[in-house]
């Protein structure tokens, strides 16, 4: 082989580094559609681990191969052919087969070379050196056929050899200085390599030279060497040797970030990446094309780099095409954004990526708005997926804050319950809902401002939509068995139906509903519903209507099922029956029968109770929790039309069902358990606090009750301990608590004086 060393296209290997030829980084994850970045190591591995053989060691042969089989490794053989006729190969056929189960076998020596000459010893000329060399590469590409097989690199002989010469023949040259390699310093023409005896004999061993390179902790020698390249070279084996090599590799395996290749797979993918220059030609909605070149030399580079590129989520397959020829690729997630991998030769041609998207995505409703909160309060979330194919839809979250909770309910629906402490405080960007179908991904992303207690009373926010059977719409919906008969995410039509019983001759027995359950969220005992809102998106009315919508409330019930004495049609003074009027005119048309009017926002068309709707909505919510509605109970809203007030011939319109963004939402404030009085304001004292071995100790003073009541709750608002205490105004109080680890409020009341405490279990 001749040597070339030029810049640009030929480059044969690379000078020793001065400085840093690159940053090293964390893996990459591109933003935008099209974006790409070439992986530091093969399949985004976070680093590289080579397993070389020294000296033939022929008899060893069958024991590396068994090991090949179970682990799938591949490793590399470097042989002496040149030497005296007992130390060279003595059977090719054995390098053969190797050489078919991928992997490789290069050049090595006897000691030929000396840095510093015994007396009695020479080195061999630089002519002698590289004629030596280049009939090892000869003998080695002559013998050696199978597989793909080319002699690229070299091991020194007991580490010494003349590196202006070897360079000539060889794109990487194995030494044996027993450290590891920087990923952006490596020397090819004096790589690191640590002897087996040091690495492999225990997990102590193993941990010291391997776990520097898969963290930011573990150090070598004082020196962390974090997505870098390790390599050991062993010799003979004997039987307990071989037992241990057994161990050695299994630990390796054990490493799902390390890649475990050739020393010629390696010192190839290195230098690449070094010199790669990666540029996005062209991105459409189906196909992504780019070009990837390097300064090394094609005819001995030519091992593929991974080259990374974020994709379209709904993709749910891709090709990937270089030069005419298929390539490897694959789809990989992270952090609710699909990416392809994609091997890709360098100077080899532009690749083209074809991706498939999915038909029936994954739908999140609804539509996550930015949230806002208080320290020391509670939010919950509600969400739900669907798709037209009824597939089972699972969530995940990215960004989440260590104090919110992501439960998925099995159901294709789930919640996030934020629950932020002291010091929480601040702005939580892009909180992401994932959801996956099995073939594509969707998500939503919203922001959290956390804001400190202000003193007040906090309340916790809830953002509900319809659950269960969803809307209901009229009574021959209800007859025919079918809560929601337009599929697809079409909207749900209130239509003129004939009441149940009534008669179309004798005019009037008709009804125009749409009703809507909600499922209740907790309200903690002695608190109330301080705030509601409900918003609906109308999505048509006919245009020669001039009715009104009114708004009712329904008694709660432990079900969703929905009465056809649910329904009514006529005017909102007249109600009858137990429904409460919340709103009248909920939905308001004009003289003219043009758009509805009043609080319809016209661009998206979102009604939204008005503020006597608002305080009507909550009152009529907490009168069904005083009834005995608990948290999963359902609610009803009733829309109808106020036959009274227009046309009573036809009444149509629609309302966007719970499948669409668009759904009907209730927005619910209430007061939270975990209020807190100042501590300087406050009679009780605790210690110790943080409690530690589950006995607390409580200073009472100021309660005048011989009856004082003690009760513990989480931050939820569960009572999860209670007793009574009888003491005097100044004594103290000791328990023993057997609560897990959190942080919990006390509360101390003797009928009259009431104090909270934060308290503390570690």
């Amino acid at each position: 082989m001749i040597f070339i060393q030029s810049i640009g296209q030929n480059t044969f290997n690379l000078d020793p580094a001065v400085g840093t030829r690159f940053t090293v980084t964390d893996k990459v994850w591109p933003e935008v559609v099209g974006d790409g970045d070439v992986c530091l190591w093969n399949d985004d591995k976070l680093a590289a681990f080579t397993i070389t053989i020294d000296d033939n060691n022929e008899q060893d042969i069958p024991f590396w191969t068994s090991m090949i089989s179970e682990y799938g490794f591949h490793f590399s053989w470097f042989v002496i052919t040149e030497a005296d006729p007992a130390y060279n190969v003595q059977d090719w056929s054995l390098y053969n087969n190797l050489a078919a189960l991928g992997s490789q076998i290069d050049g090595h020596d006897d000691r030929n070379w000396y840095t510093n000459p015994a007396e009695g010893e020479t080195n061999l000329s630089d002519a002698d050196y590289l004629a030596r060399l280049q009939a090892t590469v000869t003998t080695i590409d002559t013998e050696v056929t199978s597989g793909s097989n080319k002699c690229l690199t070299y091991a020194y002989p007991y580490g010494e050899g003349n590196e202006t010469i070897a360079r000539t023949q060889f794109i990487g040259i194995r030494g044996t200085q027993g450290i590891l390699n920087q990923s952006n310093t490596v020397n090819y023409l004096d790589v690191n390599s640590v002897s087996n005896v040091h690495i492999y004999g225990n997990d102590t061993d193993r941990d010291q030279y391997i776990l520097p390179l898969l963290d930011n902790v573990n150090t070598l020698y004082g020196t962390n060497y974090y997505r870098g390249w390790g390599s050991t070279h062993f010799h003979g084996l004997d039987e307990a040797g071989e037992t241990t090599t057994n161990e050695f590799l299994q630990y390796l395996a054990d490493k799902p970030e390390l890649w475990v290749a050739g020393f010629t797979e390696v010192t190839q993918y290195s230098q690449s990446f070094a010199t790669h220059n990666l540029t996005i030609d062209n991105v459409s909605e189906s196909e992504i094309k780019y070009t990837l070149t390097d300064d090394m030399l094609d005819s001995a580079f030519y091992f593929p780099l991974t080259v990374k590129i974020r994709i379209d989520n709904s993709w749910i397959s891709v090709t990937a095409i270089q030069n005419g020829e298929p390539v490897d690729s694959e789809i990989i997630t992270h952090n609710g954004k699909k990416y392809t991998l994609v091997k890709t030769v360098p100077d080899a041609g532009q690749v083209t990526i074809a991706g498939v998207a999915d038909s029936d995505p994954a739908i999140i409703s609804p539509s996550l708005a930015n949230q806002s909160m208080v320290e020391e309060t509670t939010l919950q979330i509600d969400f739900s997926a669907a798709t037209i194919g009824n597939d089972a839809i699972s969530f995940t979250t990215s960004n989440l804050p260590n104090f919110g909770v992501l439960t998925d309910n099995g159901d294709n629906t789930g919640n996030i319950v934020f629950s932020p402490a002291l010091l929480d405080t601040g702005d939580y960007q892009n909180i992401t809902v994932i959801a996956d179908n099995g073939r594509s991904i969707t998500s939503q992303s919203f922001n959290l401002t956390v804001s400190p207690d202000s003193g007040g009373e906090p309340t916790t926010e809830y953002i509900i939509t319809p659950t269960g059977d969803g809307i209901i719409s009229d009574i021959v919906n209800l007859e025919e068995g079918t809560t929601n008969p337009w599929l697809n995410g079409n909207d749900i039509d209130a239509t003129k139906v004939l009441k149940v019983g009534a008669s179309a001759s004798t005019g009037g027995g008709f009804t125009t509903n749409a009703i809507i359950p909600f499922q209740l969220p907790v309200r903690p005992p002695g608190k109330l519903v301080t705030a509601a809102n409900l918003n609906v998106n109308i999505a048509y009315i006919r245009h020669w209507i001039s009715s009104d919508i009114d708004l009712y409330g329904l008694p709660y019930n432990t079900s969703n099922a929905i009465s056809p004495n649910d329904f009514y049609d006529g005017s909102f003074a007249n109600v009858q029956g137990t429904a409460t009027g919340l709103q009248d005119g909920f939905v308001v048309r004009d003289v003219d029968g043009n758009e509805p009017v009043g609080t319809l926002i016209l661009t998206d068309r979102q009604v939204d109770t008005d503020s006597e709707g608002d305080t009507n909505l909550a009152a009529y919510i907490n009168a069904q929790y005083d009834a005995g509605a608990v948290a999963g109970d359902y609610i009803f809203l009733r829309l109808s039309v106020d036959a009274t007030t227009g046309s009573t011939s036809a009444h149509y319109y629609g309302i966007s069902d719970e499948s669409t963004e668009e759904a009907p939402t209730l927005t619910l404030e209430i007061e939270n358990i975990l209020n807190v009085d100042d501590f300087d304001q406050s009679n009780v004292s605790l210690y110790p606090n943080p409690v530690t071995e589950g006995k607390l100790t409580i200073v009472l003073k100021g309660f005048k009750s011989e009856n004082t009541k003690l009760n513990i709750y989480s931050l939820t608002g569960s009572l999860v301990h209670s007793e009574m205490i009888t003491t005097n105004s100044s004594s103290n109080f000791e328990t023993n608590l057997n609560l897990n680890a959190g942080l919990y409020l006390l509360k101390i009341s003797d009928g009259i004086t009431l104090k909270t405490q934060k308290l503390i279990i570690q």
